[in-house]
């Protein structure tokens, strides 16, 4: 499955710059953009490029399940 990025004029990250704003390894953020989770566009055998948008929804996911309890137990 090849996924085309559009032309604009928004900011593209390297795969390493893209790991240190979320404090990942570059490995996870590769597995990201082949599993399709994270969008970006490869260039040749191991370049990628990623939106900037992309961090953006991967800084702050939503919270999921249910809150934990602040009983404190001695």
């Amino acid at each position: 499955m090849k996924t085309v990025l559009e032309k604009t004029s928004e900011r593209m990250l390297t795969v390493a710059e893209v790991a240190a704003e979320l404090g990942l390894t570059e490995g996870r953020v590769r597995q990201l953009l082949l599993s399709g989770e994270m969008r970006g566009q490869k260039f040749g055998r191991t370049v990628w490029m990623i939106p900037e948008s992309e961090v953006s929804k991967f800084r702050d996911p939503p919270s999921v399940g249910r809150p934990r309890s602040r009983v404190i137990r001695k």
